[in-house]
């Protein structure tokens, strides 16, 4: 029994080795010992045939390689770019300390107010005197005053502002437009004299904000050549300054015969239609950086120097309209750099949050502490330190 079990896997061993591929180096035509075997060899499968009586190799056929395939290289998702702002100021106490931050928090005051609203009624339209073309395009005004209407969206505003446009041949006509409007405030100089006054000097220049029983107009004076005083170069900021004007006086109407120019200082009043034209033009936080940089610079400094002090005297002497004429040109450069960083601790509406009260009875000095929780006094010795630094900074 056991030599048969032995003679029978030895049996099937040398069958299994019969029927399996050769794996022995072969050439075509060499003989092979059953049909049917299969070869791989130097690249090519080779099968046993029957050729005649004989049994052969064929020519074999050549074997393709298998396709390599490369692992993936695992794809490296980019880090997201995150700008890095200074820190930014939230109050009184760190904005001094937070001084690089105040125009990138006033951005961002700004277009939460953009985000909050979204679309605006305001009706915005133009008249020109017969032989006065345009200063630039009125599309400029037209998109600068409307993204200023969404900014101040909290705020009541009028429902039209007209900007009538007119140069020195065209005083006359402007002087009986303007005639033809009512002013819901007691004035030093009517309308009339207002275009006038534009239209004194070599040449018109400038513009004024007036509010009537139904709407605002802005009485734009045009300089010939347009191009003469170079106000092409504000992009349309300078009518959406005059428009925060209208919204200024809006607060006012029908609380008060006092025009609010008489009742607000004079940096403020000028100040805060500056710190929400600029930075609401700006295309970026960046960019903004780069223009509020310009104000600093590229206006004259009348003030005797930088320092804390001086500034803080700037402050007391134009607290109350009229202001000196003297330093008049600061209240649109060193104004709207204290105004600017109310907007950054506060945002917009609360720097109209203080005129809403002074409208209401209170006193500036009561109305700041309401709106703003912090005296004035201390307020203001703040504002002036951090006025300075920003000066000297920027100007060295």
């Amino acid at each position: 029994m056991k030599k048969i079990g032995i003679w029978a896997l030895a049996l099937l061993c040398l069958t299994a080795f019969l029927n399996a591929p050769a794996s022995a180096a072969v050439k075509a035509g060499a003989a092979c010992s059953k049909a049917g075997l299969v070869n791989t060899s130097a690249g090519k499968k080779f099968t046993c045939i029957k050729s005649g009586k004989k049994l052969v190799w064929n020519k074999g056929v050549a074997v393709a390689k298998p396709a390599v395939i490369a692992s993936p290289t695992p794809s490296v998702t980019p880090e997201p770019v995150v700008e890095k702002l200074p820190a930014l100021p939230t109050s009184f106490s760190d904005l001094e300390e937070n001084l690089a931050g105040i125009p990138y928090a006033t951005w961002q005051q700004i277009q939460k107010n953009l985000t909050l609203y979204k679309s605006t009624d305001l009706k915005i339209s133009f008249l020109f005197g017969p032989n006065t073309p345009e200063r630039y395009p009125n599309q400029w005004t037209i998109d600068a005053v409307t993204l200023g209407s969404r900014v101040m969206g909290g705020q009541k505003q009028p429902a039209e502002v007209k900007f009538v446009e007119f140069n020195k041949q065209d005083v006359s006509w402007a002087r009986t437009e303007a005639s033809k409007y009512v002013s819901p405030f007691n004035l030093g100089i009517n309308y009339a004299d207002q275009a006038s006054d534009k239209c004194s000097g070599i040449d018109c220049d400038g513009s004024v904000t007036n509010l009537t029983t139904e709407i605002a107009i802005v009485l734009a004076s045009v300089a010939t050549p347009v191009t003469r005083f170079n106000v092409q170069k504000f992009n349309g900021q300078n009518d959406l300054h005059e428009y925060t004007h209208a919204v200024q006086q809006m607060i006012f109407k029908g609380k008060t015969r006092t025009h609010p120019n008489m009742q607000m200082p004079c940096w403020y009043s000028e100040g805060q239609p500056q710190a929400v034209s600029i930075p609401t033009l700006a295309k970026s936080d960046e960019d903004y950086v780069k223009i509020r940089r310009g104000w600093i610079t590229d206006n004259k400094w009348v003030l005797k120097d930088y320092e804390p002090e001086t500034i803080q005297t700037f402050l007391k002497e134009n607290m109350q309209a009229p202001c000196p004429s003297k330093t008049y040109s600061m209240l649109f450069s060193l104004g709207y750099i204290v105004m600017d960083a109310l907007v950054a601790v506060g945002g917009v509406d609360k720097t109209f949050e203080v005129q809403i009260e002074r409208a209401d009875g209170l006193t500036f000095e009561e109305s700041f502490k309401k709106a703003y929780g912090i005296s004035w006094d201390e307020a203001s010795v703040v504002l002036s330190r951090v006025a300075s630094k920003v000066y000297k900074e920027n100007k060295k």
